[in-house]
């Protein structure tokens, strides 16, 4: 079956165009890419996550956003982090940002060479970056990337114990992996 090809994007061409479309989509090097569906634990995991950072996190500084706001990470490419922490200085009619602290993606066997792969390279490259974590939802393991005074490590520190936790120093808060997991079936 063929399929339309869709012309390269701009940024704002395509933010004017995914508010007509049905389902979520990323610009990925000027060209729209649908996302999928998630998993009752991706959604389970995602709202362990925000229920953590909107009870710790000081939201007159930093706003919390969930797969729905706009993170630019190229001239041509914008990504729909799973969760996102952002400083709160944006203007209401603000649909995107190039500012982010944390980002948090929970990986699927569908996105897990672009989590791992492209949207690594490209969140570790933003310069107000401070924490990239990759949460499995198969499984109890986090990947955490936490910026140093020589910037982010090669690796990343692999947490795979419930009784774990990963600090999260720009915020000012240390989230267990207890509380990631809770009610997540394995």
């Amino acid at each position: 079956m063929n399929r339309p090809v869709i012309p390269r994007m701009s940024i704002d061409a395509f933010l004017a165009w995914a508010d007509w479309q049905d389902g979520r989509y990323e610009l990925v090097r000027g060209r729209p890419v649908m996302m999928n569906q998630t998993s009752w634990n991706h959604s389970k995991i995602t709202t362990n996550l925000l229920s953590v950072l909107l009870q710790s996190v000081d939201r007159d500084i930093y706003h919390i956003a969930s797969g729905d706001f706009a993170l630019q990470t190229g001239v041509d490419t914008v990504r729909l982090a799973d969760i996102m922490v952002t400083p709160s200085n944006r203007s209401a009619k603000d649909h995107r940002t190039d500012e982010a602290v944390v980002l948090i993606e929970i990986l699927s066997p569908s996105t897990a060479t672009d989590d791992f792969g492209d949207k690594q390279r490209e969140y570790l490259a933003l310069s107000s970056l401070q924490a990239y974590l990759i949460v499995a939802q198969d499984t109890v393991c986090v990947w955490a990337w936490i910026k140093g005074e020589e910037g982010f490590p090669q690796k990343p520190e692999v947490i795979e114990t419930r009784d774990g936790a990963i600090a999260l120093p720009a915020l000012g808060l240390s989230i267990k992996l207890e509380a990631i997991y809770r009610n997540v079936a394995h």
